[in-house]
């Protein structure tokens, strides 16, 4: 099969390797569509730790069933042919985090694309609990939008009340779709924080409000004039960190989801002096993600402008564009 393999920082290349062997109730899944997540990027320029090459990264698919193992005397609900998304997220399900319910916290947790082969393949082998259907009309690259969606909704339920104002740092996938979740789920007006002009343009497409760093300033002014109680920061660098403690009204709450830098220093006395929360917010819960795949599946999620679709030959270079800044789209996706 072709796969897309990582050898190092800005080493990426299409190689033939043999099938991925799936073990005891896992499943064959063909891959349709694997998003490039940033995540991803962030591993194809060496900065992440627990990506070690070689690897076959690729956690956000959709796919087709075409082999079940280890279901001899035992009913299973799914059949080769079923069209799946898959949550990438495997925990052990017996630590005292999983039996808490928090199965993303699992401390035994493996991501598919990190911890074992992934989905920028042909075919990649996936758990059947970890398995999600989906209509067989639908269309596989929307679907494969599951798992960056789940992730918003997290974040959104994490901190943003109904009717509220919610401001967003970035307009990357993450953060457009974080927009889409917070309208869904009741917000009344969407402030994005972004500069590069396509991705300004696509967030006003999705009906958020959009303006620049240097615009919004480092306090209350015409773009907030009652300031902003709820910050979700889908950039995770100093600049946003900083910024979003500054803009951040007295009691207010400050989402994190990004993570372009490791660390960053910022403001403690103000963080204290004015009481302000600010929340880790990582992957999703099962419940989440079976909202994500409802909400694609009755058409409430855009994939239109932000989105682009390329072969999986066109891996290498898809991968160079957006970590370059020279791709127009937010997201990616490969059809294999």
């Amino acid at each position: 099969m072709k796969t897309l393999v990582y050898h190092g920082p800005g080493q990426i290349s299409v190689e033939e390797q043999e099938l991925p062997k799936a073990g005891p109730h896992e499943a064959l899944i063909k891959v349709e569509a694997v998003g490039i997540c940033g995540s991803e990027l962030e591993g194809y320029l060496g900065h992440s730790s627990v990506r070690i090459p070689p690897l076959i990264m690729g956690h956000e698919f959709c796919g087709t069933i075409v082999e079940i193992f280890g279901q001899s005397g035992h009913k299973s609900k799914w059949s080769v042919g079923d069209k799946i998304v898959a949550n990438p997220l495997i925990s052990c399900g017996s630590c005292d985090r999983c039996t808490k319910g928090k199965h993303n916290l699992c401390r035994r947790r493996e991501l598919i694309g990190v911890h074992r082969p992934g989905a920028f393949a042909d075919y990649v082998a996936v758990p059947l609990s970890n398995l999600y259907p989906v209509p067989k009309e639908m269309n596989a690259s929307l679907a494969a939008l599951a798992e960056p969606l789940a992730v918003c909704i997290h974040a959104v339920k994490l901190g943003l009340q109904p009717f509220e104002d919610v401001l967003i740092f970035g307009a990357g996938a993450i953060g457009l779709l974080t927009v889409q979740a917070a309208m869904r789920m009741g917000a009344h007006r969407v402030l994005v924080v972004e500069r590069q002009e396509a991705r300004m343009h696509h967030a006003k497409a999705l009906g958020a409000d959009v303006v620049t760093p240097e615009r919004l300033g480092n306090g209350a002014n015409d773009c907030l004039p009652q300031g902003i109680d709820t910050i979700i920061d889908c950039v995770g660098v100093t600049a946003t960190r900083n910024q979003a403690l500054q803009l951040i009204n007295s009691g207010g709450t400050i989402i994190m989801v990004g993570l372009g830098h490791e660390e960053s220093p910022i403001l403690m006395s103000r963080l204290v002096r004015q009481e302000v929360s600010i929340i880790g917010s990582y992957s999703y819960s099962n419940a989440d993600f079976q909202q994500a795949v409802q909400l694609l599946a009755g058409g409430h999620i855009r994939m239109e402008p932000w989105t682009a679709a390329r072969s999986l030959t066109e891996g290498p270079a898809s991968f160079q564009h957006l970590v370059e800044g020279k791709s127009p789209f937010s997201k990616i996706i490969l059809n294999p």
